[in-house]
């Protein structure tokens, strides 16, 4: 089987968890410094729609074979409810915070994905038959149109379903040969890394005045509440467009053979669903104060390269055993139970 993997698709998968990590950590810290500022907002500016691009690249066989896998939907169904119970136990029982609710459908934080997986793999599954070209540009169309609608928000995580669906559907499209060919070219990744310095510097020296937009990078919310009730379709275009350009780059410039993370980005479902419950555990019990006490001038640094033992200790194979489980769920022995003539 190792032969047979994409060690690139697994090296982007490494690099983007990461990132996932590094902005969940950064975003507690936003308000107190310029510099996580620029951390989250470079990050959210790609990270999540190539990460829902590679998902729908993968989800080909899950749609595509003689049988519909169905499982696999109710497979992510089940580690958003784990997922959302995880959570929910952490604030109100090991926090005391009183006022947590649990609400099945209604979902406004990281758990999202794991939902709106299951419902893209129905989407893709249902809207298949269509021309390619024309549904991905209905599908940009609706995310732009959707933002002008007040009513569409986390039910369902309807918004953000609707908003990177796009993405989705240019991973599952998209053409496997086509593609090796083109992340295969040199020329092409030097003017990526042209482009990604640019980028950095750009997004770095202007965070002040682009920060405002953070809220068109989630999906959540209207134009309204953004305070873009005119023009918040042309910047959710314009978000598409650099999603599109920096999720190229980072194809690009992730190299393509083995490397010692490349089998962390095969362990990025357990790192997804594990480090947001720590995160806040070390908040909860003033970790970063401690690396205050360290060093006052450097304590947010330190804070933040401690993404990455985070998610090398996340990926320890034990550690996915129960996630692995639910994705390997078999339904065909409950399907011939349910089959059966009770006469």
């Amino acid at each position: 089987m190792t032969l047979n993997r994409d060690f690139k698709m697994d090296n982007v998968k490494a690099l983007l968890i990461t990132l996932v990590v590094i902005g969940h950590m950064a975003d507690f810290y936003v308000n107190t410094s310029e510099n996580m500022k620029f951390i989250y907002f470079f990050i959210y500016l790609f990270h999540m729609p190539l990460f829902i691009f590679l998902s729908g690249y993968f989800i080909k066989s899950t749609v595509n074979g003689s049988r519909f896998k169905v499982e696999k939907v109710i497979s992510y169904f089940i580690l958003y409810l784990l997922f959302k119970l995880i959570m929910y136990a952490l604030f109100k029982y090991g926090f005391s915070v009183e006022e947590t609710n649990f609400n099945t459908f209604n979902e406004d934080n990281v758990p999202w994905y794991l939902l709106a997986m299951s419902i893209w793999i129905i989407l893709i599954y249902v809207l298949k038959q269509f021309k390619p070209v024309l549904l991905v540009l209905i599908s940009v169309l609706a995310g732009i149109v959707i933002g002008y609608d007040s009513f569409v928000g986390d039910y369902l995580t309807l918004s953000r379903v609707i908003v990177f669906f796009p993405f989705f559907l240019l991973g599952y499209y998209i053409d496997h040969n086509k593609f090796v060919t083109f992340l295969s070219s040199q020329k092409l990744r030097f003017f990526s890394l042209v482009v990604l310095i640019i980028s950095i510097l750009v997004v770095y020296f202007n965070i002040e005045n682009i920060y405002q937009f953070r809220g068109f990078l989630t999906g959540r919310n209207s134009y309204e509440v953004l305070k873009q009730p005119i023009y918040g379709g042309f910047y959710r275009m314009l978000f598409y467009l650099l999603a599109v350009l920096l999720s190229t780059v980072c194809l690009l410039i992730v190299p393509k053979s083995k490397t010692i993370f490349t089998i962390i980005g095969q362990r990025t479902l357990q790192i997804y669903i594990l480090h947001f419950p720590l995160i806040f555990i070390l908040n909860h019990f003033y970790f970063p104060e401690g690396l205050v006490s360290i060093s006052q001038q450097h304590w947010l640094k330190l804070y933040i390269l401690i993404s990455i033992p985070i998610v090398i200790v996340l990926s320890f194979k034990p550690l996915g055993w129960p996630f692995n489980i639910i994705m390997r769920l078999k339904l065909r022995g409950l399907l011939k139970i349910y089959n059966k003539n009770p006469d």
